[in-house]
């Protein structure tokens, strides 16, 4: 995977690159920033959403389920001691015609993004001080 990249831009607003993309991530005021971006929180739960989206929509594509796009939802909630991200709360928004009988696929699909195994096996990480 190729290298993805954070600089400073101003105050807490940081710009993360990846490829030939951009996107700015700040904190709100309330947190010091100046809301020029989502927030890191935000951006790991939108990328959960966006993983899960893209698969249930591709999934939904392959069985012809296609008249509509797939939404999905998220709450996150955070904790204390340590601040994190205690619980995400996932809704999956089917296009129209998807029977009742398909939601346990969908479901195991939605389970089954990159992010969503990630989250339940997380990396080793390793910091290093340059």
């Amino acid at each position: 995977m190729d290298l993805i990249t954070i600089n400073r831009r101003e105050g807490l607003a940081f710009e993360i690159r990846a490829r030939h993309h951009a996107v700015t991530s700040d904190m709100s005021p309330g947190d010091g920033g100046a809301d020029a971006g989502l927030a890191p929180v935000e951006l790991l739960a939108g990328s959960l959403g966006a993983c899960i989206a893209m698969n249930v929509q591709r999934y939904c594509e392959m069985c012809g389920h296609a008249d509509g796009d797939v939404a999905v939802h998220l709450t996150v909630e955070l904790a204390d001691r340590p601040k994190r991200i205690s619980a995400i709360v996932v809704d999956v928004e089917l296009p129209g015609g998807v029977p009742k009988s398909r939601h346990d696929a969908v479901r195991r699909i939605a389970e089954q993004c990159v992010i969503h195994e990630t989250l339940k096996d997380p990396p080793r990480l390793d910091v290093d001080i340059l």
